[in-house]
Order: structure tokens, then C-alpha cells, then sequence
């Protein structure tokens, strides 16, 4: 199979498992704004759906590594590490955030309120702590946009810095405790995953096109399209 073709259902994956999983969380999930006690009853209602969030994170985590193995290929050393360490970095912080959801779901009926609101406040966190890793993605990508022999196009240059920007704003929800900043909540989840994904796509675009050329090798004449 071409190796445009795999970075292609990677990402495609990717973006099918990421909304999957949190369709499969439903619409009433708690949050760092819950009462204890709300914590307790959504898992013990909702075991399956956490379960079954953590089982589509265990394939954004596999599909994650293939998209960023294929896309450092095409970088410059040394970005291309820079690059994957933030790939793996992003995949790893997807699964700790996993894993503390479907334990919490495996005896939800007897969580103590007090220990279930502690332990939900850990994962509540990968929010701010995942974007760490997003902004070593984008500056790796960015830094080749820049220079008389620049590999990338103009428009995912700045694509790349609105990512990395947007992401570094985004880590002050370590600090938030409710509403559009709560660790875990809107601006997290919904501004930054859809600044996210159309990066990924833009990413996508190049990273095919490259692939496909004759010669995909990293320090070739730049892409200009």
C-alpha cells in the first residue's frame, strides 16, 4: 500500500475514533464543576460508555503514532524527533486520561464520593497538559515553514503558528475551575479540537502530496502549493 494511503486512513481513523469516543460518552458526562456524588452516579449508570471511550482511545493512541511516524519521515532532523516526541506525548496523554475513566467504571458502585471526586479531578487535567504536546507538534512543523529553503507551504506556515498559539493560550485552564477555562471543558475540548483536526488535516494534505512526489526525502526542493 502507497504510504499516502496509509497516512490518509491514519488520520481519517483518527478523526472517526475521536468523535466515536465521545459519542459513545454521551451528552451528560460529568465535569470538574460536578458534585461528588454526580461522579459516583454517572459511572455507575454510564460504565459502558467509559468503557467503551477508553476502548476507542486504545486505536487514537495506535492510528496517532502511525500518522506522526509517517509525517516525521518528511521533516528535517531535528524536527522530525521533535515532531514524533510531541505525537507520542499526545497519544500517551490520551491514554492515562483513558485508563483513569474505565477504572473509575469497573466497581462504580461502591466509589466512595470523596475518593471518585479525586480521582476524576486527575484526567480532568490532560486538557491543559496535552496542549504541551500539540505546541512541540506544531513549532516542529512551523520552523521548516520559515527560511530561503522552506519545505512547506505558506498557508500551513501559519496554519502551524495559529495552532501553536492557540494551544499556548489554551494552557491557562490549568488554572480554570469552571465554565469555558474548566480543565477538560469547552475550550479545551471543542475549540482546541477543531483548531486541532483542521491542522491535522492541513498536515494530512502536504504530507500526501510529498509522499506521492518522486522524491519525498527530507531537504528536496519545497513545496510551494
Amino acid at each position: 500500500m502507497k504510504a499516502s494511503r496509509i497516512l490518509l486512513i491514519s488520520v481519517v481513523s483518527w478523526i472517526v475514533l475521536y468523535v466515536a469516543g465521545f459519542v459513545a460518552l454521551g451528552g451528560s458526562v460529568p465535569t470538574v464543576e460536578s458534585s461528588a456524588d454526580e461522579v459516583v452516579e454517572w459511572f455507575a449508570d454510564n460504565a459502558g460508555r467509559a468503557q467503551a471511550y477508553a476502548w476507542t482511545s486504545a486505536f487514537v493512541s495506535l492510528v496517532l503514532v502511525v500518522f506522526g511516524a509517517q509525517i516525521a519521515t518528511l521533516l528535517p532532523r531535528p524536527h522530525r524527533y521533535i515532531f514524533f516526541g510531541g505525537v507520542l506525548g499526545w497519544a500517551i496523554t490520551g491514554q492515562v486520561q483513558a485508563w483513569f475513566w474505565a477504572g473509575l467504571a469497573l466497581h462504580a458502585d461502591g466509589l466512595d464520593p470523596a475518593t471518585a471526586r479525586t480521582i476524576f479531578d486527575i484526567p480532568a487535567y490532560w486538557g491543559p497538559i496535552i496542549n504541551g504536546s500539540t505546541m512541540t507538534m506544531a513549532a516542529a512543523v512551523a520552523a521548516v515553514g520559515f527560511g530561503a529553503s522552506r519545505l512547506i507551504p505558506g498557508w500551513l506556515t501559519w496554519l502551524s503558528v495559529v495552532f501553536f498559539v492557540e494551544q499556548a493560550i489554551e494552557t491557562v485552564t490549568v488554572f480554570g475551575e469552571s465554565g469555558f477555562i474548566a480543565p477538560g471543558g469547552t475550550m479545551n475540548v471543542y475549540l482546541g479540537g477543531v483548531i486541532g483536526i483542521a491542522w491535522v488535516i492541513g498536515v494530512l494534505y502536504w504530507g500526501m502530496k510529498r509522499l506521492d512526489s518522486p522524491d519525498p526525502e527530507p531537504g528536496s526542493p519545497p513545496a510551494q502549493s
